[in-house]
């Protein structure tokens, strides 16, 4: 009964849809942002964007732009007509800065963070990290990774290996309960190193929920990844 309780409640709490669209792009080697590139001719961040309107989960969408780049990401909002509020923020320094600034300008108890640079996200995967986080403090999509993982040191010399029967490659979305999440962010003294925001809760000591998700949710990082994601779009429409 209590679980069901906790489910009704959760079902009532709104959803902010984080959409993260600022990053530097150092690695996909263009100067451009990847979020901005062209995918079978339309803008990458595009997909994900209509994914999240699309859902019925989500109530908002906050897009954290590059400084310089919010007309940009505004004219692609435009030009989805969209029927439920979008907002842009610009985004900080560093991956870290940009989630604070989105979620300081939300407005949902409860949030989804994705990579703008991962178009081929589902509505199920929005729907099934909601679900998880009704039993964890955070949930993120994850796959099995299909390859042993070492860990190294600085020289390059093998530390050890990970089990990989317990070893997972972690995606977005991620979903987390948004006064929680910002508490964290804002209790923060060193941002290096913050790759995703489970960390944030794994060293309060919080629990988070891998959630199973698909390989096809590829976060494009370089122009091979790019021509992979048109393999992929191109196959669904087979």
């Amino acid at each position: 009964a209590a679980e069901g309780d906790r489910r009704s409640k959760e079902s009532r709490m709104k959803v902010s849809g984080i959409i993260l669209a600022g990053g530097s792009s150092t690695r996909y080697g263009t100067g451009e942002n990847k979020t901005l590139a062209m995918l079978c001719g339309r803008p990458v961040l595009e997909y994900s964007l209509r994914v999240f309107l699309g859902s019925p989960a989500v109530d908002e969408v906050i897009l954290a732009a590059r400084a310089g780049e919010e007309a940009t990401l505004r004219t692609v909002v435009e030009g989805l007509s969209p029927e439920k509020p979008v907002t842009v923020v610009t985004g900080g320094k560093d991956r870290a800065e940009s989630v604070q600034n989105a979620l300081t300008a939300a407005k949902g108890e409860r949030v989804l963070i994705h990579d703008g640079a991962r178009p081929l996200v589902t509505k199920e995967l929005l729907e099934d990290c909601l679900a998880a986080l009704a039993q964890a403090d955070g949930a993120a999509v994850s796959v099995a990774s299909p390859d042993t993982v070492k860990l190294a040191g600085a020289d390059g010399y093998v530390e050890h290996s990970t089990d990989r029967s317990r070893t997972y490659l972690i995606q977005t979305p991620q979903a987390f309960y948004r006064k929680e999440l910002l508490k964290l962010h804002r209790s923060l003294t060193e941002r290096e190193g913050i790759t995703d925001d489970c960390m944030l809760l794994e060293r309060a000591g919080r629990r988070v929920k891998l959630v199973p998700g698909c390989r096809e949710n590829i976060k494009i990082t370089t122009p091979a990844d790019r021509e992979l994601a048109e393999f992929y779009l191109k196959k669904g429409t087979e």
